[in-house]
């Protein structure tokens, strides 16, 4: 019996392992030690992997978050991965059945390091109590400031940040869903996507009222309902937007110069959550903002991170989910009045995005 040939002596393998040497050798003095070191940092990506991960962190936004810690969402520049933006469980929180675009939650701190992150959500920091130092990092490089009670900072969805914090306290966040300032923040007729700049430590006493005001809300248990709150979510929206918006060019597409404008957008997303019972084809979407089918789907994707069908089947698992826990209708016709052939199918959509069947969900509202 032969024995077998140890492939390290074999010629033919120390050719290839030869070659595979020496281009790893070449693409290491291309790119440098330093830049090697670097593409751990999110700070140093590409713009096409960045924008990738942005999509990617737009898709996860959709997604059911765990019940420990924060149910705001960071996703990691560097590695793509999703994770609480504040690992404590919030001091107060509101209820995302109730207002599924705006978020409110009140957290103590202390010092902690904050790697490069990407928001989902565009998120205003209202400092309460307690002086603290911080340093941010915008655009690679920190820059120091000091915050105490009453300022305001507002980290824009889609940015990409790094912070450390020194000192303790007690603050809160009221943050905003990006379709929810394209909705209520852009003037009709306005293309482009509203980038907002990033803010630390600043005054802002309109700012501060209506944020108060949606805290005041969620403390005194939603008294004055969904209307009320998304009215000063929506003023809100429209002041960030009026004062602490980047000039960017008009036509300027979202998700780049080739994407849906924001007002293809608005329109296309409320032709959607004007017929949830219906049947929607692509093509009577596509046509509301006013593109071909192929040309709509490539768009939309590249501007929600969701394909239509995907996004259609969330805004129906979210009518789903207000019915089933401010409604008794019957599980049949919630299927019905939000586009779902039947129970067995809405069952098993709700089972896969929010993690349980509607009977549970339902029964853990106490409805």
């Amino acid at each position: 019996m032969r024995r077998p040939v140890d492939p390290r002596l074999n010629p033919i393998a120390v050719f290839v392992n030869g070659l595979l040497a020496r281009n790893l050798c070449k693409r290491f003095l291309a790119h440098g030690v330093a830049d090697w070191c670097n593409r751990a940092n999110g700070f140093h990506l590409s713009s096409d992997e960045l924008g990738r991960r942005r999509r990617e962190a737009r898709e996860n936004g959709n997604m059911t978050m765990s019940s420990t810690g924060s149910g705001e969402v960071l996703v990691d520049a560097a590695s793509g991965a999703r994770r609480p933006i504040f690992a404590d469980e919030p001091e107060l929180a509101s209820d995302p059945t109730e207002w599924p675009a705006i978020r409110v939650e009140q957290h103590r701190f202390r010092p902690h390091e904050t790697g490069p992150s990407i928001p989902l959500n565009h998120l205003v920091v209202v400092h309460l109590e307690g002086a603290a130092e911080i340093e941010v990092a915008d655009n690679g490089t920190f820059k120091p400031y000091r915050v105490g009670p009453g300022h305001i900072s507002l980290f824009p969805a889609g940015a990409v940040f790094a912070c450390r914090t020194r000192g303790s306290g007690r603050f809160y966040s009221v943050s905003l869903t990006s379709q929810f300032l394209i909705n209520n923040g852009v003037p009709p007729g306005q293309d482009g996507l509203p980038e907002l700049m990033p803010l630390r430590g600043v005054t802002d006493g309109v700012m501060k009222a209506l944020c108060d005001r949606i805290r005041d809300e969620v403390m005194a248990r939603h008294p004055n309902g969904r209307f009320y709150v998304e009215s000063l979510g929506a003023a809100l929206a429209a002041h960030l937007t009026r004062h602490y918006q980047r000039p960017s060019s008009n036509g300027q597409g979202i998700g780049g110069s080739k994407g849906l404008t924001a007002n293809q957008l608005r329109k296309a997303v409320e032709f959607m959550r004007e017929r949830l019972a219906d049947d929607l084809p692509l093509v009577m979407i596509a046509s509301s903002a006013g593109l071909s089918p192929f040309h709509f789907a490539r768009r939309f994707k590249q501007a929600t991170g969701s394909a239509p069908h995907q996004y259609l089947i969330r805004q129906r698992i979210d009518r789903a989910r207000h019915l089933l826990a401010h409604t008794r209708v019957s599980l049949v016709e919630v299927a019905q009045q939000c586009g779902f052939c039947d129970q067995s199918h809405l069952t098993n959509h709700f089972r896969r995005i929010t993690g349980m069947t509607p009977r549970r969900y339902r029964d853990r509202q106490g409805v």
